[in-house]
This record gives structure tokens, C-alpha cells and sequence, in this order.
């Protein structure tokens, strides 16, 4: 399946932004007006690629300037940049690869994608096209793709498409593609430009034409390589390719056509380097948990900085384009330029093997797991991540110290690091017997055991209350409900306390967890029941 690509063409909302430079080889009139101007790629004779306004004009491939000029007087005739064709193309394959790992150049402008065994992947042909033409699209570029069972002829189809010789583009057997085939004009065959006088002079019009005449006459005149690109064309002969490679690791650049001054309006550009990038991680087979987005701004001022950068990180690895797009773009929505920007760079780090989820005939928990880890990382890209925090239990008997709250995205590791922490409490030797009576004593039967009851509200720091006639007084005089629950803990590490505890409540039925100083007695606040 391949998409041939126009060449850039200035002030387009879809033009190449890195194939051409900006060098006019024909000057238009200055009497025409300004919004009849149109742009196309063009050698030293010929036009390449005309863009939509300039073909609406009747501007075709193959034209000479002279005819061009004629044909649209506001024509704005390109130098082509190969440099830089290169490089914009491999993007578009580095972005290309989260659809196929088979991913190939071809002349004229065209990448070849061998998608026949992701098919079913992505819903099949109608679904995996339009993804295609999408990320083609957010990669700045347009594009005529068209899909058939070989690569020259898919390949042959998006010439058509393009220069509108054939209103049939995608084909899915052999034997359909031989009549389609058929019935394409010559003229878009590779080797047509380099026989094209022959080709007219012998009356060949069609490709039908070209493969009916004497194998030995076209080898004679032609040579072979014309009846190999048939029997390629056709599936009659094998056509390997090499495929384009992604490289070891991952950084994109892309030179912006114009200062952007905002930072909401630099994720138009990025979303093109996080297309790339996600091409490349699907290349890897790795996810990703973080990323640095650096920043080349323009010397307005001598104290304006060259470079500054903004680093992404989130806590489960994902390599899905929407969702780091939507990351970047809250980041981006928080961020103030020091100064104009005119070149953006994405540089991948925290890379980490990709493992795919199972599908399952029911829904498991890590599908559960994931989309919530999602949701709390968009939270913190948009509230700021030291404004999302978890809690969870540590393994410690003072209840400030048995429940702590930490970033989410650092909450996982610090709860493997709480988990494989032995307890304090417990002596970090014993003999085998020691353990084996040990373990004895602690098999409890298995029934629920009572336990007193806790607040789901803790104070910061416990309430020193006053006294009168024995009994604690917060704004009123409470009395203690329960029996003694006795904590005294934490003698290892110099902060050993000696507490009773008790549920005590006023005569307005409100219900407060106090404690009272082993050594002193003085009665603490410490908790308040809902």
C-alpha cells in the first residue's frame, strides 16, 4: 500500500513542511494578485509537482515551465531540496512503522507498506487506510494512497490516483489487478518518461497495450526490465524490498517555518515528532515513561536563553500517541516561553520493554489497572503531579506513621519498597526452631477478630486537651466508650511512644479518638469520627 507524496508547497495547511526550499525558479507577474498565487516543484525544465491550486489551473506533472507559467500566470516555481526530502521522508516512515514493521522507499515520491498481515489487527482495509491517511496527515503531509496484492501495482495505482488517470485505487485480488492494470495508461509506468517517444510512435497506449505486444520485441527495444516490472506488477514474479530501519534510539528534530511566540500553539508541531515517536516504539516493541521535549528559541534579546526543554514523565509505560499528546498538551498549556520558538527536538528516555495485553473472553484487572493509572497521570499533567497522591498502609503500629501520602507516580515503587521491608519490630535473626514454635503459636483460626475502631480522619498533629474533674474536655466534656488499646512502639528509632487509647464522645453524640500519655498522662486529640 503505498502514499505518494506531494512536495512542500508554502502557506498550505497540509504542505510538505521540509522537501522544498523556498527558492523561485519562474517569477509571476506583479499585477497578479496575491490570493491567485500557487506554488510547484520544478527542475531546471520541467514541473514535478504542482499543488492542488496550481493543478485546479491545469498545471500538470511533466510540464514545461514556459507551458506552466502560461497556463497560471501566479505560479511560484520551487527548487526542489533532496537533503531535506530525505529527511522528511523518513520521518513519515519512522511514524508509518506503528502500522507495519515492512516499510520501503519508492521513486516518485511513494512509501510501500506491506499491511496484509495486520489486516485484522486494525479492523481491516477500509480502517487501517483511514488510520493511515490520519497519521499521515498529522504528520503535515498530504497524500494519494492506494492499496493492491503487489507493490508495483499499488504503487502504479497511486499514480493514477494522483494525476486522476483512474477513479479505481484499491484492490484486494490478482486477477482484478490484472484487468485494472490493463487498462492504466503507459504513461505511468516508471520507465515511461525515459521511452516515451517509442512508446508513442509504436501505438502503445495502455499497460494492456505494452503486455500484449512480442515479449522479444519489448526485450529487444526496451530491454528485460520492462517484462520484469510487468510480471511484478501483476504477482507473476517475486519483488523483494528492503525494508527501512528505525534506529537504535530516538530523536526527532523539525525546524518550524515561522516563530512561534505561544505554547499552546508549538503542540501543532510536536504532534508530528510524537507521531514519529510512536512509530519508533512500535518498531521497538518498548513502551515509554518519559520524554524531553527541548526548545531552540530565537535571539530576541541578549538575555533570552538559547535552548530550554520540558520533561514529561508519568508513571505506567504507554506508548499511545493520544494520550501522550494529551500529557504534552497539558504540560504545554502550563508552560510560559522565555522566548520565541523556531525548532522543536524530541528526545525519548525511561524506554522499557512492551508488553501487549492478552485479550480475554472477560474483563481482567489489570485492564482496570491501566486505564486508572491513565486517568490519575492526566489529572497530574493538568493539577501538577505533587497534587495527586495515594495512600497507602506502611508497616508501623503509631498511627502517623502507618499511613502515608506520596505522589502517585512514585506511589508503586515506594509500596514494593514498604512491602519487601521487613518489620522493625521483629528481631532480624532467629534460629530455625525459634521460627518453626514461632509459627505455631501465630496459626490463628480463621474468623474474623475484633478490632477497635479507627477514624477515617487524622489530625496533622494531635490536639493537647485541657482536664477537669478528671475527664478531657474538647469545647465539651467527653467520655471514653471503649476499653484501653495500649500502643507503645517505636522504641528502635528514638520517637517511642507509650499511649492508651480510647473512642470518647460528647453529649451531643459527636465521636473523638483520644489518647492519654503513659508517662504524664496528658490526654491528646488525635482523630475525629464522621
Amino acid at each position: 500500500m503505498p502514499g505518494q507524496l506531494p512536495g512542500q508547497l508554502p502557506d498550505q495547511p497540509h504542505g510538505h513542511p521540509s522537501e522544498a526550499r523556498a527558492q523561485p525558479l519562474g517569477v509571476p507577474d506583479a499585477s497578479d494578485a496575491q490570493d491567485s498565487r500557487c506554488y510547484a516543484l520544478a527542475d531546471h525544465a520541467r514541473v514535478l509537482i504542482p499543488d492542488p491550486d496550481a493543478f485546479a489551473l491545469g498545471v500538470r506533472a511533466g510540464n514545461t515551465r514556459a507551458h506552466a507559467l502560461a497556463l497560471a500566470p501566479g505560479l511560484v516555481l520551487l527548487e526542489p531540496d533532496p537533503a531535506r526530502e530525505t529527511r522528511a521522508f523518513e520521518a513519515l516512515a519512522l511514524a508509518l512503522l506503528a502500522y507495519t514493521p515492512k516499510v520501503s522507499f519508492a521513486q516518485s515520491h511513494t512509501l510501500l507498506l506491506e499491511v496484509g498481515s495486520g489486516l485484522r489487527l486494525f479492523g481491516g482495509v477500509r480502517a487501517l487506510l483511514a488510520k493511515v491517511a490520519s497519521t499521515v496527515a498529522d504528520c503535515g503531509h498530504i497524500a494519494r494512497i492506494a492499496c493492491a496484492p503487489t507493490a508495483w501495482g499499488a504503487w502504479t495505482l497511486a499514480q493514477a490516483r494522483a494525476t486522476r488517470a483512474s477513479r479505481r485505487w484499491r484492490v484486494l485480488k490478482e486477477t482484478t489487478l490484472a484487468r485494472v492494470l490493463d487498462t492504466l495508461p503507459v504513461t505511468l509506468a516508471p520507465f515511461a518518461a525515459q521511452h516515451d517517444h517509442a512508446l508513442t510512435q509504436i501505438g502503445c497506449a495502455s499497460l494492456g497495450d505494452l503486455r500484449r505486444l512480442p515479449r522479444d520485441g519489448i526485450a529487444r527495444r526496451f530491454g528485460d526490465g520492462v517484462l520484469t516490472w510487468l510480471a511484478q506488477a501483476r504477482g507473476e514474479a517475486p519483488d523483494p524490498r528492503v525494508s527501512f530501519s528505525a534506529p537504535p534510539s530516538f530523536r526527532a528534530e523539525l525546524e518550524l517555518q515561522a516563530r512561534v511566540e505561544s505554547a499552546e500553539a508549538l503542540l501543532f508541531a510536536a504532534r508530528r515528532l510524537v507521531m514519529q515517536l510512536a512509530g519508533w516504539l512500535a518498531a521497538q516493541h518498548a513502551a515509554l515513561t518519559a520524554f524531553e521535549l527541548r526548545l531552540e528559541h530565537e535571539l530576541a534579546s541578549r538575555h533570552a536563553p538559547r535552548t530550554s526543554s520540558l520533561t514529561l514523565a508519568w508513571a505506567a509505560p504507554s506508548r499511545d500517541a493520544a494520550h501522550l499528546l494529551w500529557l504534552l498538551r497539558e504540560k504545554l498549556n502550563q508552560t510560559e516561553l522565555a522566548a520565541p520558538v523556531i525548532g522543536l527536538a524530541l528526545v525519548a528516555s525511561g524506554v522499557s520493554e512492551y508488553a501487549a495485553p492478552n485479550d480475554t473472553l472477560f474483563p481482567m484487572p489489570e485492564t482496570s489497572d491501566a486505564s486508572i493509572a491513565q486517568l490519575f497521570e492526566r489529572i497530574g499533567a493538568r493539577l501538577g503531579e505533587q497534587n495527586v497522591l495515594q495512600l497507602f498502609v506502611e508497616d508501623d503500629h503509631r498511627p502517623e506513621h502507618a499511613m502515608a501520602a506520596r505522589a502517585y507516580r512514585t506511589s508503586r515503587s515506594s509500596a514494593r519498597r514498604a512491602s519487601s521491608r521487613k518489620p522493625r519490630s521483629q528481631p532480624q535473626t532467629q534460629s530455625k526452631d525459634a521460627a518453626a514454635s514461632m509459627q505455631s503459636v501465630l496459626d490463628l483460626p480463621d474468623m474474623p477478630l475484633p478490632s477497635q475502631p479507627r477514624p477515617a480522619w487524622l489530625l496533622e498533629k494531635p490536639l493537647k486537651l485541657a482536664v477537669r474533674d478528671d475527664r478531657p474536655i474538647y469545647r465539651r466534656p467527653l467520655k471514653t466508650l471503649t476499653r484501653t488499646e495500649r500502643i507503645e512502639t517505636g522504641w528502635w528509632d528514638g520517637e517511642g511512644v507509650g499511649r492508651d487509647y480510647y473512642v470518647a464522645a460528647d453529649d451531643q453524640g459527636r465521636m473523638f479518638w483520644l489518647y492519654r500519655e503513659r508517662i504524664g498522662g496528658q490526654w491528646y486529640l488525635q482523630g475525629l469520627f464522621g
